[in-house]
């Protein structure tokens, strides 16, 4: 189906920066009207005497509703836009039953912020090819509806490891080292709640726990409306399948938890933990299906894709872009001349073999060209998902057992 705009019939469209719905051809607002074109049924076989009016092809194809074009459907594309009119097209028979959503949170950040954000963040690298934020390359980003599961999780975490405490005391020209260990045990009920893993091929597995945190508090009820002008899927994997992966997420951030709690132990602050184990009882859990909001930009550098994701709801920025060589190395020579120049202009000024700078002045080079070049230098966001403890969480046991004392020597140079 379309949403198209009563006063202009052109295809009507939601923008976030208002939170409507809005005709880009006469900005008007909340006056959509839906075109289904024809009857389209999931499960229904289409012949050469009924499919035109299934909404297919004899090939089985989508047709679409504005124009009639036919549209090469993918397994579980469910939002998409027509390559021959750019109507935006919503396969509402995809989004129903156990398909349909739960919940969605809507894009709070719009095409146009999305654009800006990518050139602001961008500016910083100096070695990125010139073109990676051209207008003509930006065009290439879509908005995605990331089906995600969202996992709630009431767990029983018991945690092991190993307390060490260190002292350090110095006697004449011996220093001793005091290595205090203990038997560290917690045991916690926790509930995790809406754990995000995507469930759609379009976005790799790492890229979501990167993109997260999203905020379900601002999610609302499935709405198609939402939807239009955007890209998305039904979800690629059951909440079966993809548990295992929420599993690690609770893992993760319960030995986080754990660690944290055994610091405030009878016994004081441990320098550091070691031989860290832990086992979680799942005492019950629940999935919820949700679409989330992500901007993707896919940018191609001598055949090698790099592609860049943006949380649509907070701006948050996951990718890596390439390096251009010929940048790297023309500001690595530039160095090098500088260096060289400088460098003969005090051997000249303080007499000594001008051969010195010159060799400095490569060295210095090579550094400059051989670092910039690692792929590190055009990494933008690197952190990972963040999550807050949950506050229902109830110490069961919290358990110090003093294990004993290794003292370790070092004779100190005092000349």
């Amino acid at each position: 189906m379309i949403y198209k705009c009563k006063n202009c019939g052109g295809d009507m469209v939601f923008e976030p920066s208002i939170g409507k719905m809005k005709c880009p051809f006469c900005d008007s607002t909340e006056c959509e009207e839906v075109s289904t074109g024809s009857e389209i049924k999931d499960g229904d076989v289409a012949t050469e005497e009924t499919a035109q009016e299934l909404g297919y092809s004899a090939a089985g194809n989508l047709l679409c509703p504005n124009c009639g074009c036919e549209i090469e459907l993918g397994k579980f594309t469910s939002a998409l836009r027509c390559p021959a009119c750019d109507s935006n097209i919503i396969v509402d028979s995809r989004m129903k039953g156990e398909y349909k959503p739960e919940f969605m949170t809507p894009f709070k950040i719009n095409e146009k912020s999305a654009k800006e954000m990518i050139k602001k963040k961008f500016d910083s690298l100096r070695f990125a090819p010139r073109d990676l934020v051209s207008e003509a390359r930006l065009k290439k980003i879509q908005g995605w509806y990331m089906p995600t599961w969202f996992y709630d999780m009431d767990t029983t975490l018991d945690y092991y490891a190993t307390g060490i405490q260190e002292k350090k005391e110095t006697k004449g020209n011996t220093e001793y080292t005091y290595i205090d260990s203990f038997d560290v045990n917690r045991v916690m009920d926790a509930k995790f709640n809406r754990l995000p893993v995507d469930a759609a091929d379009a976005l790799p597995d790492e890229m979501m726990d990167l993109l997260a945190p999203f905020d379900t508090k601002e999610s609302m009820p499935y709405d198609s409306r939402y939807m239009s002008g955007f890209y998305s899927e039904q979800y690629n994997q059951s909440a079966d399948q993809l548990r295992p992966r929420a599993e690690s997420q609770v893992e993760n951030f319960g030995r986080s938890m754990c660690h944290d709690e055994a610091q405030s132990g009878s016994h004081g602050r441990y320098n550091r933990t070691e031989n860290e184990n832990l086992k979680v009882q799942y005492n019950d859990v629940s999935a919820h299906y949700g679409l989330m909001p992500v901007w993707k930009y896919d940018y191609t550098y001598k055949d090698q894709p790099y592609p860049f994701y943006i949380n649509g709801q907070t701006g948050k920025i996951v990718g890596t872009a390439p390096v251009d060589p010929k940048r790297v190395w023309t500001f690595a020579a530039i160095v090098t001349l500088v260096a060289i120049a400088i460098g003969v202009g005090l051997s000249f000024m303080l007499d000594f073999n001008f051969l010195l700078p010159v060799v400095v002045g490569l060295i210095i080079g090579l550094i400059v060209g051989f670092t910039n070049m690692h792929p590190a230098a055009g990494k933008v966001t690197v952190n990972s998902a963040t999550y807050v403890a949950p506050g229902d969480k109830k110490v069961k046991v919290s358990t110090d057992v003093y294990r004993g004392r290794e003292t370790k020597t070092r004779q100190l140079n005092n000349n």
